[in-house]
């Protein structure tokens, strides 16, 4: 392992357990078991390393989930949250950095840090949910395509608003299943 991974290791130790703003360069430093000159050689500040830390998250989640090949958007969804949540199992550290993450909302690291997946993503979200074909014999005609799909990539978009703190990975598999469920069949209570 070179040194620039050795400090990404250290990197995502230190900030899945600290939020960016607590997260400490020197005790990444001190972990990597490296110089202050090695870390500033690969990166020019803490915010760079989180960029890249995160970058590097998202596209290991995105090749760990791969695309499903489903027409049904509900089919889709549900085996997007389950291998999200087999990935997150399988890498408890990325599971603590994207909740840490997940917490920055509404800030400017956090702005920054979706700008940049995004741009580099080319808008990827939820796989390849946005340019998905999916069947629309499933979803009610008084629904237009576009609200459809604006509506979905809203509630994807603010589902951390639903997960407390102390859930734990099989509590949030529970609310992402759920609201798969009432994605697909509304609250209503069926007579």
């Amino acid at each position: 392992m070179n040194k620039r991974e050795t400090i990404l290791e250290a990197a995502l130790r230190e900030f899945s357990r600290n939020n960016f703003e607590n997260a400490s360069v020197n005790k990444i430093i001190k972990d990597a078991n490296t110089s202050k000159g090695n870390f500033y050689h690969y990166f020019s500040n803490k915010e760079e390393l989180y960029i890249v830390l995160l970058k590097d998250a998202w596209r290991k989640k995105v090749e760990f989930m791969n695309d499903a090949d489903e027409n049904d958007i509900f089919s889709f969804l549900q085996k997007q949250v389950l291998a999200g949540i087999q990935f997150s199992k399988e890498n408890p550290e990325y599971y603590q950095l994207s909740r840490r993450f997940a917490k920055e909302k509404n800030t400017d690291i956090y702005n920054r840090v979706l700008t940049e997946i995004t741009w580099e993503s080319n808008d990827i979200r939820l796989g390849s949910f946005t340019e998905m074909k999916y069947d629309r014999s499933t979803i009610s005609d008084e629904f237009p395509e576009e609200f459809v799909d604006d509506f979905i990539l809203f509630v994807w978009d603010n589902i951390n608003e639903l997960i407390k703190e102390n859930d734990d990975i099989s509590k949030i598999e529970e609310k992402l299943l759920l609201i798969i469920k009432v994605l697909k069949n509304g609250l209503e209570q069926k007579q």
